[in-house]
């Protein structure tokens, strides 16, 4: 492939062996090199879109007709790229619209990809095509007819049937919820997941053969931190996992709204205070405590969590919610004075939390590497081993 801009695939590879993503010296890392060398990236990228560096430069628009140079460091380096919001129905560069469709970074890609363990016989499901960029390095690595992967939108799910025909593939694009799987090819050796998950669907492990593994973006605060998950498939129908580093994506659409909405004030509500400081919770909680958390209360979900312009001035807010049902809590932290916590519904949720919190910090601050989850046909545990 013809590459004309500044940049290149050699400054992908470059950065992915720079950066401790693959090692060159390895030799199925250097398959995933000559991977991301031989699929060019730009194949995939539409000439308008929205960049998000993942280093320190802000967010931008990017236009290969107006700024190519931009475009090109965008495709060529380690940078995000939103490619839709507001399911079509705005312009990329709208960032008051709900960005629902993107090129992820290759760092995040290339640590997943490496994580799935892939062999040359194995039978693969992606679930999320977005631009098909992934499709098509899962395609080089293994065949065409190895890898059918899956996109709620038709539109997006067009646009990558296009650009994988630019590398001459004809990888199967289906147009479905990706929440379902696709029994009709299972079942699979392995599923890779692009799209974040709350609660992991059944249907994965249903159609995933015993010994096969599923690599996903587990985000139990949507929208806000989540972490590589790699489930292995045992015979009995469960599947046990391991968690790994840092992402985050854009949330599987069936789970996009389920956490955003806050309950409405209820009469019922409760007001104390605490000497607790919210923001020591919240900064463990990529540090092993977001797992401590989701280990002994997993109904509680964090709605948002900063700094927040107040009636009587400015303080920072963390907002929890019950996934269960219409418990809420606000715990809100002045200069000077001690946490204020509001909270309506019977579990109480700000004081599970503190409670997971020092439980978590009594343990001696476990990280990711000491949690495991289970996921069987009627729940999923994560537990301290």
């Amino acid at each position: 492939m013809t590459v004309t801009g500044a940049y290149g695939p050699s400054d992908l590879t470059a950065y992915l062996i720079s950066s401790g993503v693959l090692d060159s010296d390895d030799a199925r890392q250097r398959l995933w090199l000559r991977a991301f060398d031989e699929i060019p990236r730009h194949l995939f990228v539409p000439e308008h879109a929205w960049a998000q560096p993942q280093y320190d430069t802000p967010d931008h628009a990017i236009s290969r007709d107006h700024d190519p140079t931009n475009w090109w460091k965008a495709v060529y380096t380690n940078t995000a790229i939103i490619t839709q919001r507001g399911e079509g129905t705005t312009d990329v560069a709208d960032i008051s619209a709900y960005p629902t469709s993107s090129v992820s970074s290759p760092h995040v890609v290339a640590e997943m990809l490496h994580l799935l363990d892939l062999e040359r016989h194995h039978n693969v499901l992606e679930i999320g095509t977005g631009s098909g960029w992934t499709a098509g390095l899962l395609s080089w690595r293994l065949s065409d007819d190895q890898v059918t992967t899956i996109e709620v939108d038709k539109a997006v799910a067009d646009a990558a049937e296009e650009n994988l025909r630019r590398i001459g593939g004809v990888v199967e694009v289906i147009v479905g919820d990706g929440q379902f799987g696709w029994p009709d090819h299972a079942p699979y050796d392995r599923v890779h997941v692009t799209c974040g998950v709350r609660d992991i669907p059944y249907a994965w492990v249903e159609q995933t053969r015993p010994g096969g593994s599923i690599v996903l973006p587990w985000m139990p605060m949507p929208g806000q931190w989540g972490m590589q998950l790699r489930l292995d498939v045992l015979d009995d129908g469960t599947a046990i996992g391991t968690f790994h580093n840092d992402c985050g994506f854009m949330m599987l659409r069936s789970q996009r709204d389920a956490w955003s909405t806050f309950p409405d004030d209820s009469a019922d509500s409760v007001t104390t205070t605490t000497r607790t400081d919210p923001r020591e919770a919240w900064a463990a909680l990529n540090r092993g405590f977001g797992l401590g958390l989701a280990a002994t209360a997993p109904h509680i979900a964090i709605t948002s969590a900063g700094r927040e312009v107040l009636a009587d001035g400015s303080g920072w807010v963390m907002r929890l919610r019950d996934l269960r049902d219409d418990g809420w809590a606000i715990a809100t932290i002045r200069p000077g004075e001690d946490t204020e916590v509001v909270q309506s519904g019977a579990r109480q949720l700000w004081t599970q939390l503190e409670t997971a919190f020092m439980e978590w910090l009594r343990g001696g601050r476990p990280d990711r590497s000491a949690y495991r989850m289970l996921v069987t046909p009627s729940k999923q545990d994560v537990w301290l081993t």
